[in-house]
């Protein structure tokens, strides 16, 4: 079992997650006695490992060398892993890289509290290297197989579409076909003819790219298209209901309605 004041190494993975050569994972860490085993626990199972002992220094690096995963503990010397992960998301190059949080902080709050900044995963210590490689190896298939999210085509207001890929699947959509986006764990999921992907996005970056004469933000979890609205109705505790052309119903927040009410001039 690796602890939290002394880690020990594991043997080897036999079937090491080497999706390309030289893996690059950055590792967070500030106590030595945890960092330097669990940097070479990790070089042994074939991954490329660059570490830092504090959160300003691990957010340059990230920046820096664009890791494939990070994994971080929480409690650390200038910026703490939330910090690290907030910004990280803020900006696009590195808001796509998966996250894992490696911390003694055991409270459900904590973990509710990383996970609801978009962590991929939460493992606390004491814990063993089987299950801190395993979710290794996880994270790093599944950010493979969605692929790199959405890109607002050449940055251009007046080119009225949006690129997405999943996977192997590629679109070029008009805002217009897209009806819905929603956050679904620390991805979003965007809803436009038949089609639903699931991108390595989040959904501050989507609002922040997509034009406001089409999107509106219902509450922290939805993205509606206002030309899908086919009708709003009042709700519980001052929100709205709105349900969409296609039949999904949307609860609009009581912050969100006050912006939307004024937006319309109801």
């Amino acid at each position: 079992m690796v602890s939290a004041t002394l880690p020990e190494a594991a043997p080897r993975d036999d079937e090491p997650s080497s999706p390309r050569e030289a893996v690059r994972l950055l590792v967070l860490e500030d106590d030595p006695n945890v960092l330097m085993p669990l940097a070479d626990l990790l070089t042994a199972n074939g991954y490329e490992v660059i570490t830092a002992t504090n959160g300003k220094d691990g957010i340059n690096l990230a920046k820096e060398h664009q890791p494939d995963l990070i994994v971080s503990d929480i409690m650390m010397p200038q910026i703490d892993g939330y910090g690290v992960l907030a910004a990280l998301q803020e900006d696009p190059e590195t808001a796509i890289i998966p996250f894992i949080f490696l911390t003694a902080r055991t409270k459900k709050e904590d973990m509710r509290a990383g996970m609801g900044l978009g962590a991929d995963d939460y493992i606390t210590k004491p814990f063993e290297a089987k299950d801190l490689l395993a979710s290794i190896k996880a994270r790093l298939k599944k950010h493979q197989s969605i692929g790199s999210g959405a890109t607002v085509v050449a940055g251009n207001p007046e080119y009225d579409q949006i690129y997405i890929k999943d996977g192997d699947a590629c679109w070029l959509v008009e805002h217009e076909r897209i009806r819905l986006i929603e956050s679904e764990d620390s991805y979003i999921r965007v809803f436009f003819d038949n089609d639903k992907p699931l991108l390595n996005r989040t959904l501050n970056f989507m609002e922040e790219r997509l034009p406001v004469k089409y999107f509106f933000r219902a509450n922290r979890k939805q993205i509606i298209n206002l030309k899908w609205v086919k009708s709003v109705q009042p709700w519980f505790s001052g929100g709205l209901l709105v349900m969409l052309k296609d039949g999904t119903k949307v609860q609009m927040s009581r912050r969100a309605t006050q912006t939307f009410k004024s937006r319309l001039g109801i």
